[in-house]
Order: structure tokens, then sequence, then C-alpha cells
């Protein structure tokens, strides 16, 4: 609906006929983007889990990445994309789709999991294993709309001081994991 708004917003110079029939072909490139909080722990020691979802539409590829971890730092990262999308009877979208993705660690490790959602990837329920070990995850929206701060609204104290070094390492583990299939610009 966002979308939606966005796109109207930008149309509002045309006349009332004019605009509809820019809007219909305005509509279809339009994108959304949105912020998901996920928490949840790893199923074997019940250890923590916290981080967030970064989801886009854009040019029909719909999926988005994940940033998961302590409160305290953000330790593993990935991207996931559709893999399924349930349709009814009559051929059309429930809304309801499947992603899977790919998720590499700062300390070397590896994993792969999934998104169901009833939403198009707006809310959800994450499951997934890095080394084995598996983790469950749910979004949640914002726990504040008043603030802005990670730390406010997803309960993250992440700093970002070695983003660079960070982002190399996780190409790193990504190359070491899938040599053929990694493509630097798709991965984060």
């Amino acid at each position: 609906m966002l979308a939606v708004l966005r796109c109207a917003w930008t149309l509002r110079g045309f006349t009332i006929a004019g605009s509809a029939v820019a809007m219909g072909f305005t509509l279809a490139g339009c994108s959304y983007l949105f912020v998901r909080g996920v928490e949840g722990s790893y199923l074997a020691t019940g250890a923590p889990m916290l981080g967030k979802v970064i989801a886009s539409n854009e040019s029909e590829q719909t999926g988005g990445m994940i940033e998961i971890g302590s409160a305290e730092r953000q330790q593993c990262k990935g991207r996931y994309s559709v893999s399924q999308v349930k349709t009814n009877f009559w051929k059309l979208e429930t809304g309801e789709r499947t992603y899977r993705g790919k998720i590499y660690c700062l300390d070397g490790r590896a994993g792969a999991f999934e998104l169901i959602s009833k939403d198009k990837g707006k809310t959800g329920s994450i499951t997934g294993e890095i080394n084995g070990e598996a983790f469950q995850l749910d979004m949640f929206e914002s726990k504040s709309r008043k603030c802005m701060t990670e730390e406010c609204r997803w309960g993250l104290k992440w700093t970002y001081e070695k983003e660079r070094d960070d982002m190399r390492t996780y190409y790193r583990v990504a190359t070491e994991h899938e040599p053929d299939s990694v493509n630097p610009s798709l991965l984060f």
C-alpha cells in the first residue's frame, strides 16, 4: 500500500484522467523496501539470536537480506529470494510465499534458511541451520515507532566501525563454501 501511495504522490501533477492512465503504467515499476526485526534462538543450545530483515521488491525480483547475531554484534549475513508462490484454484496469487537463502558468518560458518510468509514477506517465520546447528526466528515490526535507533527499534547495539572488513570476510566465507556460484554484486 505504501508503494502505491508513493507512486500516486509522484503522479499528483497530472489531471485525473491522465493520472489514471499513467498510474497503470507506473505501478508496474514501483517497488517497496521495508525492515523487520527478527528474534529467536539456536534450537539445541537456546542461545538467543537477534537481527533484522531488509526486504525489497524491485523489478519483480522479490527477496531481501538477513542480518543476525547477538544483541551486541552482527555475526551472520545472508540473502534470500522467492522459491515458491502459492496460488488458488484460479491461479491467482494468495500472498503466501516461501523464500530460501544462504547465510554466511564472520567466524567462517555457513548455512541455509527458509522464510515462510503469508503476506509476501512482510511477516513470517524463519528456520534454518548454520554449520548443522538449527535455528528458528520470528519476524516482528518495530518495538517502538517513536525512535529511529536500531537499539530502540530492534534491540540491536551493533556498531558499524569495521563494515568494509566485515563485507570482505562475508565474501571470503561465501566463496570458500560456494566458489563457482558467488556473484559479489548479488551477495550483499
